[in-house]
């Protein structure tokens, strides 16, 4: 099917100004005034209901923004999130004619398909679009002519040509729109191609091979748009088919020519910027009034004014000049716009000056002080560094016992070193270098410390159990109080223990205070004795202790018993008897779980006391209780268990007459009785 599009250019006088022709960016070599533009199978209408209360609809039109294809979009936008607030009444009425229900929506080709929520994709846009370029539409013709004639008023031809074989029964639309609209998205960004007006929005009849056509002049100042520009007015026109209200085709033209890209504006760095950083990016707002035209960049960009061509065509609004601006350096820079007609727009010239760049502050107040003798051998050394730019430092530290030292570390960030243990009576050397982030770097002063002379170690003391004590549990560990005076010095131990004095060594080299000799003999005497060891090979020997084991190892309780009712009924209390005996006639408690998500824990008895603890069971059931023993050491006994089972709810009603046979029968239905809890 070929479809006509038809561009003439007119001129006329209006109030004795020459009007504005209608122009196109579509070219033909042809001398004629008619330009022929193949169409297959047609071209697709997509009418966008948006609003500006809906934070989905931006995402919605930027994706209508990148489906590829010949199609032409209408906005339809209103002022809050109810269709009947639109910007015009036209707005509302077609928002009305195409059954709008929610924001947003975009209906393809009068409904045929659409495209629903926030939840919208390029995908399923390109997609509905794919289906309607592909669907079978009448075949017709659309021609359109517009004039602008001036003072906001414009001339609009339209003729519709039947090529099938019978009459071709339609409706048709011409829709005014401004191409950069006057309102405002959620975002705050023109709505693109906002409907104005809708003109010729009537039905037609055209014959078998038969033309419809009809001209009107459109009076913006009577619609309230006197203000409008014409390089900013575009005029779509599509012809539906009345069966279905589908469209069958669609064609365009602007009523003005192409407008160059804005002029770019907001820089940063900001114009006249001073102590900018070195690794500043540039970015600028861009932009074309024409949302349709995609715009490039030339970035000029130097210190010398005016700047050279860095990067042309590029597409983003941001250049990052490549490694680190110069310090305490002006540069200046402009950006060219170009729109995709070839069209294009200059900035101006804007500068900024870039900050300077001191050296980090000279390492200083170190810890150690400087020449400081008598110093701990596990000492960290520390100082106060930092820049006076407020810039990241690093340092290094040097380290050692020559002068000048060796580096140890690089690239640290902190200002504390940890060494490790030190030699005794050792004097160090050290020193930091200081570095920013841009390869500034001071250096710090050598400085020097001695550590401490070495003394032998902590008498050991405090022993445990103490010297000369008697009631000593068989099971009792040892343990005495060590160390060294020299802080960071280690010390282990050697352990002497046995029946005899002077008493035997166990143990050597232990780090603990601490030695647990095992079960012990009743009515025995004990001797022991620790020996501290330093570092350095230095010892001190402690005195010899004695103690005598008089109390036995504690045992747990045995396993406890538990007697009572194996069955009753729910609802009821029953007591059950549990005791326990202590091999070491220790007083014992009892844990009772009774399986139905009670538990508790009695007082402490004597060892062998029989204790009666009543419970209750709610529901009926089988129940596994559940008793354990502890002694007042905490040694508990094992569990022991006793299934009781419930299975009658006292609640049961039983029929009086029921109740009478069951006495006069006392030993009858035996199973009807179990089943009773009788």
């Amino acid at each position: 099917m070929k479809k006509k599009l038809i561009f003439v250019l007119v001129c006329m006088l209006v109030f004795s100004t020459v009007a504005g022709a209608i122009s196109s960016s579509k070219t033909s070599n042809e001398s004629s005034d008619e330009m022929t533009i193949g169409r297959d199978p047609h071209t697709v209408l997509a009418e966008f209901g948006t609003s500006t209360t809906c934070p989905y609809c931006p995402s919605h039109e930027n994706y209508l923004k990148q489906v590829v294809g010949d199609w032409e979009l209408v906005s339809l936008p209103c002022s809050n999130n109810h269709y009947t607030y639109g910007y015009n009444s036209a707005i509302v009425a077609r928002l009305a004619e195409l059954g709008m229900g929610g924001f947003p929506t975009s209906f393809w080709d009068g409904g045929y398909t659409s495209v629903v929520g926030g939840q919208s994709s390029v995908t399923n846009l390109q997609n509905a679009y794919n289906t309607c370029a592909a669907r079978s539409v009448a075949d017709v013709d659309l021609g359109l002519v517009v004039t602008w004639l001036g003072s906001a008023q414009i001339k609009i031809d339209v003729d519709v040509t039947n090529n099938e074989g019978s009459t071709y029964n339609g409706h048709i639309h011409a829709y005014i729109l401004e191409i950069t609209s006057r309102w405002l998205n959620y975002n705050g960004q023109p709505y693109p191609n906002a409907l104005l007006d809708l003109v010729f929005n009537q039905d037609i009849n055209v014959v078998s091979s038969g033309t419809w056509s009809d001209t009107i002049t459109w009076y913006g100042a009577s619609h309230g748009y006197g203000d409008i520009v014409q390089d900013n007015i575009l005029i779509v026109a599509s012809v539906f088919s009345q069966s279905n209200d589908y469209v069958d085709e669609t064609t365009s033209i602007r009523v003005g020519n192409n407008r160059p890209p804005y002029t770019p504006s907001n820089p940063s760095p900001g114009n006249g910027g001073s102590n900018i950083i070195v690794e500043a990016s540039l970015s600028w707002t861009g932009g074309d009034p024409d949302w349709f035209n995609s715009v490039s960049y030339d970035v000029y960009f130097g210190t010398s004014s005016p700047p050279p061509l860095i990067v042309g065509n590029q597409s983003e609004t941001t250049y990052n000049p490549p490694g680190l601006l110069d310090f305490d350096e002006t540069y200046y820079w402009k950006i060219v716009s170009w729109d995709d007609e070839g069209a294009s727009t200059s900035g101006p010239q804007w500068s900024f000056t870039t900050r300077g760049n001191d050296p980090p502050n000279t390492p200083s107040n170190p810890s150690p002080t400087n020449g400081e003798t008598d110093v701990n051998i596990n000492a960290d050394l520390s100082w106060t560094g930092g820049d006076p730019d407020g810039d990241p430092v690093t340092y290094d530290v040097y380290f050692g016992t020559s002068s000048p030292p060796q580096q140890v570390v690089s690239n640290q960030s902190g200002t504390i070193y940890n060494l490790g243990i030190l030699e005794f009576d050792k004097t160090y050397y050290w020193k930091i270098v200081s570095w920013d982030k841009y390869d500034f770097t001071s250096e710090g002063s050598i400085w020097s410390f001695t550590t401490e002379e070495n003394e032998p170690p902590n008498m050991p003391s405090d022993p445990d159990p103490g010297d000369g004590e008697i009631d000593v549990n068989a099971e009792a560990d040892l343990s005495w109080t060590g160390g060294d005076p020299n802080p960071g010095d280690t010390v282990t131990y050697d352990v002497y223990f046995g029946k005899t004095s002077p008493p035997p060594l166990v143990v050597n080299n232990q780090s603990g205070a601490s030695y647990n000799p095992g079960t012990m003999d009743l009515n025995t005497t004990y001797y022991w004795q620790i020996v501290s060891w330093d570092s350095q090979e230095e010892s001190t020997s402690g005195p010899i202790w004695h103690f005598t084991i008089t109390i036995a190892p504690n045992a747990p309780p045995n396993k406890p018993s538990i007697a009572g009712s194996p069955s009753g009924k729910a609802g009821v209390e029953y007591e059950y008897t549990v005791s326990a005996v202590d091999p070491n006639e220790d007083n014992v408690k009892y844990f009772i779980d009774w399986d139905d998500g009670n538990t508790e824990w009695t007082d402490y008895y004597d060892s062998g006391e029989e204790v009666t603890i009543g419970h209750t069971w709610d529901n009926t059931g089988t129940y596994t209780i559940r008793v354990k023993a502890k002694d007042t050491h905490g040694e508990e006994s094992e569990w022991e268990t006793l299934v009781v089972e419930m299975p009658l709810n006292k609640h049961f009603h039983i029929h009086p007459i029921l109740q009478k046979i069951l006495e006069l029968f006392p030993n009858a239905f035996p199973i009807l009785r179990h089943l009773l809890g009788l």
